[in-house]
């Protein structure tokens, strides 16, 4: 239909409606639109538009009464042809709109909370209350619960990537995964390279490693199995039990650790920043060590500082002894302090059974004490400690300087403390040289949880426990 013809087909349209037509207009304009499906478009364009302008007249009137005059329609036994044409059409739509699907939703788990938590690459939203369907999702910091809608939740601690399936099904890639099942979940599974974790309704942690892809299976609480998918070979593991399974090895079954080895230790190089005078661990007259207690572990370091405060008394407890030389630095100089302690993971404990973590940094106030050897510091013998508790300390002998905070799930990055309190100790400390202990006051809220630990004066590429100084003019060398 060209222009003309619109036109046309426009002028009969307005005319109907004007009840102005001729028997002949009228039967011309029945005969357009039983022939023209372009030419029944426009025309219910026109009466939509019409009638649109007419009820916007009406509703401008307010309450006035509106009467109008229509012409006498002709009696027909049946309805024109362009009429029943017009209805097939509004019909047809009208089906259309009714049975048009809505958009399904394929969403089965949703994030639940993230802590701390940085992203890589991945398909699926990070945010706290997305849903979240099939996909990949990347954790490189942190911690993150995904609860699925089946029941399970499932702890990530980075570094971690996770492939989300279904309700029912997920695969961890690597990295560590913590996964608390009802009975609704029961048969839930994690799958990784090298392995099929099946839930029957417990607790219990899975991790691959990046490297070797192997996976390291442990239950807290209920039972669990591990399939190796090549033989389909099964082990069941139960409450305190743990299994590792390797290429298409199934291992056996051995008594899980207390603070199970979940991730590799990967820390980056960090330069000493410049600008301020710097005291180290590792200068002369300057010793670190840290001492344990409660629980026999094999988890020891010659390269870190660890720092633990276990669930009970007789759990394991690790505190760290600083000691710093000050003797090139004359009382009262100290203008401004700063203690930097450069954490780096252990790889023992998990992350989640933790809360944010709450150090105190002590400074040991009888100068008698300070000539503590590193060799041969003990539970027993470690000044300002005092061994009877976990995070107990004798009060007598030390002075609280300072507190900072370590976010749940980070296990990376330069912590410490300043501020007065630390500057006025060091001023006023009598034989130059001064010892500061480490306390970690945050308990685990399970057992197995995170040991935390930073470098060492012999740690091969992080930079020791430093004290940034900056010191009153007149005193700078």
């Amino acid at each position: 239909m060209n222009d003309s013809d619109s036109d046309h087909l426009l002028e009969l349209a307005h005319g109907y409606i004007e009840a102005s037509l001729t028997a002949e207009q009228i039967a011309e304009l029945e005969a357009i639109l039983s022939g023209d499906p372009e030419a029944r478009r426009i025309y219910l364009d026109f009466l939509h538009d019409h009638a649109s302008l007419h009820w916007d007249h009406v509703r401008a009137l307010g309450d006035e009464e509106v009467i109008e005059d229509f012409p006498p329609l002709r009696a027909r036994r049946f309805p024109p042809l362009w009429q029943v044409f017009a209805a097939a059409a509004l019909i047809a739509l009208l089906a259309l709109v009714a049975t048009r699907p809505e958009p399904r939703d394929t969403s089965f788990a949703t994030m639940k909370k993230t802590e701390a938590a940085q992203w890589e690459s991945g398909t699926l939203p990070t945010a706290e209350g997305a849903r979240l369907g099939s996909g990949e999702i990347d954790l490189v910091r942190g911690l993150a619960t995904i609860t699925f809608d089946s029941g399970a939740e499932v702890v990530l601690e980075a570094p971690a990537r996770l492939i989300l399936v279904d309700a029912m099904n997920c695969v961890l890639e690597r990295g560590t995964a913590v996964a608390e099942v009802g009975e609704s979940a029961k048969g839930f599974t994690i799958r990784t390279p090298s392995a099929r974790v099946i839930d029957y309704g417990t607790r219990f942690a899975v991790n691959v490693d990046s490297k070797s892809g192997a996976t390291q299976t442990q239950v807290f609480d209920g039972l669990v199995e591990v399939e190796e998918p090549e033989s389909k070979k099964r082990i069941a593991l139960r409450e305190g039990q743990q299994a590792l399974v390797t290429g298409a090895s199934l291992g056996g079954i051995s008594e899980g650790v207390e603070e199970g080895t979940w991730s590799n230790p990967e820390s980056p190089v960090r330069p000493k920043g410049p600008g301020m005078r710097t005291l180290t661990t590792a200068d002369l007259g300057g010793a670190d060590a840290y001492v344990w207690g409660g629980k026999p572990t094999t988890h020891t370091s010659e390269t870190l500082l660890l720092l633990k405060n276990g669930l009970g008394n007789d759990a394991p407890h690790r505190k760290a002894f600083l000691r710093f030389p000050l003797d090139t630095i004359a009382p009262g100089q100290i203008a401004e302090a700063r203690l930097e302690l450069r954490f780096t993971p252990t790889g023992w404990g998990l992350a989640s059974h933790l809360g944010d973590s709450e150090f105190t940094v002590y400074g040991l106030i009888d100068d008698s004490l300070d000539g503590w050897d590193a060799a041969t510091l003990g539970w027993s013998n470690a000044p300002g400690h005092d061994p009877a508790g976990g995070n107990a300390m004798r009060k007598d002998q030390v002075r609280e300087l300072g507190r900072f905070t370590i976010p749940r799930g980070i296990q990376t990055g330069s912590f410490g403390i300043e501020g007065e309190a630390l500057e006025a100790f060091l001023n006023a400390d009598g034989n130059r040289r001064t010892t500061l202990l480490i306390v970690r006051e945050t308990s685990e809220t399970r057992g197995g949880g995170l040991v935390h630990a930073f470098a060492s004066s012999r740690h091969p590429t992080l930079a020791p426990p430093t004290l940034e100084l900056n010191l009153s003019e007149g005193s700078k060398k």
